[in-house]
């Protein structure tokens, strides 16, 4: 068999599982823009897994059994990559076993926001596709309500109660206000209905939370096994843990020595917290707030051109726009459609203004999160050259397999846009712009914080309360936001990708600069990064570098 009928043959069978994929989770396709399956829920019940686990395994094996040693480095590249898409979903099925112990990995698929937020059809057609969706919600929440162990971890159920009762009053408040222009009477009472009967189905699940949390127990850690292995399926990345963390503790004290240094040398006589304080001050009005977030984005799409930082593949600009109603949860955030959406192609970068009827106090306080260096760390990570300059290079760069566009990693992913803040601090862009240095360091602390909590609370004990302390002692936090982010780690231990991403991305970049010698250069450096989609770093090693190294770390 020839090189490319092999690489056909391969191909095929990729498309097939990703649509088995598809099919388990419908929801997924219907976010990466194939509105075929819109209005599906998953049937996350143990007869439908236990055959979706007999299929990940014939995937598998029909996989082994493929001619691959004529495939070049890239088209091995998606070989490793649909081959840890199957075991990511595997080990996820079997092991992690979310919907027994997890219930915070399910409430994304109540989200009905994709429906009313993309214009990608009538607004009666996509509120027909959602009512369906919602009919299947009593079934759905009954089902995890039913196979939920008896013991989940308190600190997960109190994340869980909180956020299935917030997507019950966004089905209340925020759907139906996004509802209201639709023209169709019989359409719009039918998903009135329907969305009330789905919103009383979350309360009585909210309710079964909250019997359990009366008899819950503290513990939550996922354990070290399950730990490194979900590093191994879902990052392809296999060391020993002890040299995980030793990496982060390294990159910990760098950061804070190199904080200590930029706030110096801007107050020599105060201290950090004054220094933060003071640069918070200098902040847009709010009437300000979108149109001067505008500005700041073609200020540093120019940069990049003009000091070579990245290609931008694509004239395409983001709208700048303020947050819906229904997602004012995030100061700002980047909403670029799915890689396979062929109508709504339009990116949002939502930011989210303050509202009227703040007292001035509250909007001097939110307004100060949204100061300029802040903001300009915070543009990089979600627009250029951070999310929306990635999703460019997916949507228009060269022609991926469908298994690149679909198996992606969060390493890749969060630590493409987390190494963005360091790296253009690292150009001419921010030359001798110390107030933007302190306020990207105060950003690497608490992605430090993630990744140190993380592994802390996860393999070796760690509290809530532990991790909440380390944040308020190490990332400069107040009690409330340090709380927060610590019981995010409670039921998202790959929170620690962001910081791990980028330092992979860093060690990829100097065995890269040193292999290229002469003709090395930062833009051909990302250009090569980005033009895979958002594999598994450790897997880019072995595409990009003549001689990959025993660690990508």
């Amino acid at each position: 068999m020839s090189s490319n009928a092999a690489f056909d043959a391969f191909d095929r069978l990729a498309r097939e599982q990703v649509r088995n994929h598809w099919e388990f989770y419908p929801t997924a396709g219907s976010r990466i823009g194939l509105h075929e399956y819109d209005g599906r829920l998953p049937d996350l019940s143990p007869g439908p897994t236990r055959r979706r686990i007999e299929s990940l395994r014939h995937g598998l094996a029909q996989l082994s059994g493929l001619d691959v040693t004529t495939f070049t480095p890239e088209q091995m590249l998606s070989v490793r990559l649909l081959d840890l898409f199957l075991r990511r979903e595997l080990f996820n099925l079997e092991e992690m076993r979310p919907v027994e112990r997890n219930p915070m990995r399910q409430v994304g698929y109540l989200n009905m926001g994709g429906y009313v937020r993309r214009n990608y059809a009538p607004l009666t057609d996509r509120l027909r596709s959602a009512t369906l969706a919602m009919t299947q919600v009593p079934d759905f929440l009954h089902a995890l309500d039913t196979y939920l162990e008896s013991q989940v971890g308190e600190a997960v159920l109190d994340m869980s109660i909180e956020s299935y009762a917030g997507m019950a009053r966004f089905y209340r408040e925020d759907l139906a206000q996004a509802a209201a222009d639709c023209s169709d009477s019989g359409v719009l009472t039918g998903f009135n209905e329907v969305r009330e009967t789905a919103a009383a189905a979350i309360d009585n699940f909210v309710e079964s939370l909250r019997d359990r949390r009366r008899a819950a127990h503290q513990d939550f850690a996922i354990g070290s096994r399950l730990y490194s292995d979900m590093l191994s399926t879902g990052e392809g990345l296999s060391v020993p843990l002890s040299q995980i963390i030793e990496l982060g503790q390294a990159n910990l004290q760098a950061n804070l020595d190199r904080l200590a240094e930029a706030a110096v040398a801007i107050h020599p006589d105060r201290s950090v917290r004054e220094t933060v304080a003071e640069i918070s001050r200098n902040h847009p009005t709010a009437s300000g707030l979108i149109p001067e977030t505008r500005e700041m984005l073609e200020d540093i799409r120019q940069s990049l051109i003009d000091f070579d930082v990245v290609s931008l593949p694509s004239e395409d600009r983001c709208q700048v726009v303020e947050t819906p109603a229904y997602m004012r949860y995030a100061f700002a955030a980047m909403d670029s459609p799915g890689s396979l959406e062929s109508r709504a192609t339009e990116s949002f970068y939502y930011v989210t203004p303050v509202e009227d009827d703040w007292p001035p106090s509250q909007q001097e306080e939110w307004l100060s999160n949204f100061n300029y260096a802040t903001m300009r760390i915070i543009s990089i990570h979600e627009v250029y050259p951070g999310h929306f300059t990635h999703h460019l290079h997916n949507r228009y760069g060269s022609d991926l397999p469908l298994i690149n566009r679909v198996a992606t990693s969060y390493a890749f992913t969060e630590g493409w846009a987390h190494y963005t803040e360091e790296m253009m601090l690292e150009t001419e862009y921010a030359r001798g712009e110390r107030e933007l240095q302190v306020t990207q360091l105060l950003e690497a602390l608490v992605r430090n914080c993630r990744y140190l909590c993380s592994l802390g609370m996860h393999t070796d004990g760690m509290t809530v309360d532990e991790a909440t302390r380390f944040f308020m002692d190490y990332a400069y936090m107040e009690e409330y936001p340090a709380c927060r982010e610590a019981l995010r780690g409670t039921f998202d231990p790959g929170y620690l990708n962001y910081t791990l991403g980028k330092l992979m991305i860093l060690k990829l970049r100097e065995d890269y600069r040193r292999q290229e010698g002469s003709s090395y250069t930062l833009k051909g450096f990302h250009d090569a990064l980005l033009s895979h989609g958002g594999p598994p770093l450790p897997l880019l090693r072995d595409v990009m570098l003549t001689e990959p190294g025993e660690s990508p770390i």
